[in-house]
């Protein structure tokens, strides 16, 4: 299993290059077979340290997969217009805290998914991910809104195959009480 996902890095890191050198050349081709080997090599054992090994990972359905990039897209969106709605709009003003929750999502992958999805959507970025436990900065309290309903965390998992997560238990951490003075 581990040749046919170096063979697959392999073909597609030599395709990439292929494609923004755009030439055909006997030396481009080495070069590019030689850099594709040799990241080949590193990548592999690192996605292997960081995301885990295939065997202990569930199988990914690539359907669901794409149903919640498809779900995920028009949100990263959305959440860009509410973000820019809340700068520019003078009586409207941005409420940063920090939320910390956790997932029982098993494996380091979906784990990761999770994690990337929530700095992806403009307006969250996650800060710490401490195993099952997640540290997130929220530009606003509505943009934490899927976190605390379990939405990207059930189409996540469903992704991965395994049972989705009830919602959690979200702690918010205001950045800034107005009611507190600011220190001068």
């Amino acid at each position: 299993m581990r040749t046919i996902r170096a063979l697959v890095l392999f073909v597609l890191l030599l395709g990439f290059w292929q494609i923004l050198s755009w030439r055909i050349d006997p030396l481009f081709i080495a070069m590019g077979v030689v850099s594709a080997a040799v990241v080949t090599a590193f990548s592999l054992w690192l996605l292997e340290q960081v995301i885990g090994y295939r065997e202990e990972e569930p199988r990914l359905s690539l359907v669901w997969l794409f149903a919640y990039l498809a779900w995920l897209l028009p949100r990263i969106f959305a959440s860009g217009f509410a973000v820019a709605r809340v700068v520019l709009d003078p009586r409207l003003s941005p409420r940063p805290g920090v939320v910390r929750f956790t997932t029982s999502l098993p494996s380091p992958a979906a784990r990761t998914m999770l994690a990337n999805s929530i700095t992806l959507t403009p307006g969250t970025i996650t800060l710490n991910v401490d195993g099952d436990e997640y540290t997130v900065h929220a530009f606003t309290v509505d943009a934490v809104a899927d976190l605390a309903q379990a939405a990207m965390q059930a189409r996540i998992a469903r992704a991965f195959r395994v049972p989705p997560d009830p919602p959690p238990d979200l702690r918010w951490d205001p950045v800034h009480d107005e009611r507190s003075e600011p220190h001068r």
